[in-house]
């Protein structure tokens, strides 16, 4: 992440049924960004995409497949790559197998050449030290770590326990292990320790079914029509927080990775006004917030 000048865009499709308008507008967003993206050639570029529910994108759980197909068709236009990876791991209640397939992704990046699928749960794994948060060690996925350009493409989500779920967020479900509900008593922190180990060079985040209330499961689906794209995991959910009429200050990993430099809360904006086009998300009662941070805690 370059959180020196870090900068944040949104793009809005007015009807995202239709297919080359939100083509068009994921081709201007990223033409936009161009000038950031430093892809060497014939790289290996991998997106973490958040796929992690047997729930489709009209629900706004998963993200919309049409778009890492049009992100995927943009990346072999513009930069000689060798190879696009399309990666998630395995959740606690599903494998990333299931819904891939489930889901159709599989027959809708068919016809992209250079584009693979990737669970990263079942790849070589490397350790890793890291001075984190909670992490001094930990094992990640070795095509994950060894990437040379990694693109975090995440859902506009809330989150019952860090009340937005973005980029960060997403950064968290590369950790290739199942069972990642036993770090939820610590999630601010390891949330953050997964954004430092191999910080995103891209953020993207789908906003054209977005989800509000009891996210990041059980939500309900909220039209937005908006993707945003960043240079930097955290300025890219400061962003997020505010489409969703939430201050950042109130997001436990992004406050956290504020005070500890990790990314950065100054950028610059560009596409639509963040004031045009936010909207005042519903969000579970921070009493419930409260009694489910004392349930893990005192598990």
């Amino acid at each position: 992440m370059n959180s020196l000048s870090a900068q944040v865009g949104i793009v809005q499709a007015q009807n995202i049924d239709d297919d080359l308008l939100v083509r068009t507008k994921m081709y201007e967003l990223l033409d936009l960004l161009q000038d950031r993206i430093q892809i060497p050639e014939n790289g290996r570029v991998l997106v973490k995409v958040n796929l992690c529910l047997l729930l489709d994108c009209d629900t706004g759980a998963t993200i919309d497949p049409r778009l890492v197909r049009y992100l995927a068709e943009w990346l072999i236009e513009k930069y000689g790559v060798k190879e696009i990876v399309i990666a998630e791991s395995d959740a606690t209640t599903l494998s990333a197998d299931r819904a891939f397939y489930g889901l159709g992704w599989d027959s809708i990046l068919a016809q992209v050449p250079k584009t693979r699928y990737l669970n990263l749960t079942k790849d070589d794994l490397v350790k890793i030290k890291l001075d984190g948060l909670y992490f001094k060690e930990l094992e990640m996925s070795k095509t994950f770590m060894e990437a040379d350009y990694v693109i975090s493409f995440a859902k506009l989500k809330t989150h019952s326990m860090q009340v937005i779920s973005g980029a960060m967020k997403n950064q968290f479900g590369a950790l290739p292990e199942k069972l990642k509900v036993v770090y939820h008593p610590h999630l601010a922190e390891v949330i953050c320790d997964l954004t430092q180990v191999r910080p995103p060079d891209l953020c993207l985040v789908d906003g054209l079914i977005a989800q509000e209330g009891p996210g990041p499961v059980s939500g309900i689906p909220r039209l937005m029509r908006v993707i945003i794209g960043g240079t930097d995991a955290v300025a890219t959910d400061h962003v997020c927080a505010r489409l969703m009429g939430k201050n950042p200050r109130q997001v436990p990993h992004l406050r956290l990775a504020v005070k500890h430099k990790i990314g950065t809360d100054k950028y610059t904006t560009f596409g639509c006004c963040i004031e045009d086009v936010a909207e005042d998300f519903s969000f579970i009662p921070r009493w419930r917030q409260a009694w489910m941070w004392l349930r893990e805690h005192i598990q």
